[in-house]
């Protein structure tokens, strides 16, 4: 078996996990288990004042009828809460709850956690082997379709 091949065998193992870890709901530092969606939709929420459905949609990628559902969801969990503002009565916007916002510290502390490991690696490569890496991103990058398009 060639070195290519090695590679490509080491990559269908880590998209293989990934598609396992998406299907399976976590705790992200709460009693709560939650699923990649809904720790996503609370990662575009951030703390704060919170955001509208069609922020939310636009930031995510996905319909208003998808908001709602994983909205409900987390409502459920109490993790999010509706609300409207003094000035805007007719929009519906939406923020974390103090376990909420536990939930987003956790999940972006495990995503910089990740990412300063990549880093140091990258970091110690010689300016050939990242240019080999960029290389072999921009084959998959053009070559991998975009079915969310």
């Amino acid at each position: 078996m060639t070195d290519s091949q090695k590679m490509m065998i080491g990559f269908a193992k880590i998209q293989s996990r990934i598609n396992s870890n998406d299907k399976k709901a976590r705790s992200f530092g709460t009693t709560k288990m939650l699923h990649q969606a809904e720790i996503h939709f609370i990662d575009a929420i951030e703390p704060g004042e919170g955001l509208n459905a069609s922020e939310l949609s636009e930031k995510l990628g996905i319909t208003n009828g998808a908001i709602t559902q994983i909205a409900d969801k987390l409502l459920k969990k109490k993790l999010v809460v509706k609300y409207k503002k003094e000035n805007n009565k007719k929009e519906v916007y939406i923020r974390l709850t103090p376990e909420g916002e536990i939930a987003f510290a956790s999940h972006r502390q495990f995503h910089k956690e990740l990412n300063d490991k990549i880093i140091e690696y990258l970091d110690g490569l010689t300016s050939e082997q990242i240019d080999g890496l960029k290389g072999l991103l921009n084959v998959i990058d053009l070559h991998l379709p975009d079915l969310s398009k």
